[in-house]
């Protein structure tokens, strides 16, 4: 009899403290929604997006074309060449940096080429070095596992799929009340979303290459999504990169590794 009375009790004990650990996990979770985001980037309404269409130039075109290429062997980009006078710059591993200097010696353009993980590959992962390495870590823990349920279930396959979701998707506002699944998972691409720079001013590319571009005061960044890699181009100062200088050079690119 006494050991029946036992095990009820550390059964009850176990099923209390089991409640109390729900709570308290719930009760964090919902603190953390308010405590990384912001009300301006929860609140804020996205657009559906331009469209840029890229031909690729033709085997004739290319033939006629002076190329520029990165001096990087870790991966292999070929534009057109715009770029003769400007000096390199910065670079590493993952990128290299070029300045066109005017007669004051001052920089009057700038240009920006990389090879780099995309988002969905830092998100699954929480690598080092990025934003979502918090995810492996309390109080922003979300299991890998989650994550990948997570980006599953919304069909997020790629970068511009997680951006084209992140501008439309349908935010709650947790209350205890609110399952906890849901509650991580608002939570999940909340915090994705305030880690995203200039989701407002986005262009698609579409055609024979597939990516997006997010335009800032005075410049932009155009990402390409190749063979799970990202491939970017930054172009500083656009009163000197025209929209039809960088469709141009977009056209005329290619992308060896």
């Amino acid at each position: 009899m006494k050991k029946d009375k036992s095990t009820k009790a550390v059964i009850t004990i176990a099923i209390i403290g089991y409640i109390i650990l729900y709570i308290l996990i719930k009760l964090i979770i919902v603190y953390c929604q308010d405590l990384y985001m912001s009300n301006e980037i929860y609140e804020n309404e996205y657009g559906i997006g331009k469209l840029l269409k890229i031909t690729k130039y033709t085997n004739e075109q290319r033939l006629e074309t002076n190329y520029f290429e990165n001096k990087n062997s870790n991966y292999k980009i070929k534009i057109k060449n715009y770029f003769d006078k400007f000096e390199q710059g910065e670079y590493d591993n993952d990128y290299e940096y070029y300045m066109l200097y005017n007669e004051d010696d001052k920089v009057e353009a700038a240009f920006m080429m990389g090879k780099t993980n995309t988002q969905i590959e830092n998100i699954k992962n929480g690598y080092k070095d990025t934003p979502y390495y918090e995810f492996n870590y309390f109080p922003l823990y979300i299991s890998k596992y989650s994550r990948i349920r997570f980006l599953s279930k919304h069909k997020i396959n790629d970068d511009v799929a997680l951006i084209k979701y992140l501008r439309q998707r349908k935010k709650i506002d947790p209350t205890f009340t609110t399952p906890l699944l849901s509650i991580k998972e608002n939570y999940f691409f909340n915090y994705i979303e305030a880690s995203q720079t200039n989701l407002e001013s986005i262009t698609y590319i579409e055609g024979d290459y597939y990516g997006y571009i997010k335009e800032y005061e005075n410049n932009k960044q155009v990402i390409i999504i190749k063979d799970d890699n990202a491939y970017y181009l930054t172009f500083y100062n656009l009163s000197y990169f025209s929209e039809e200088k960088i469709k141009d050079i977009l056209e005329s690119l290619l992308i060896e590794k």
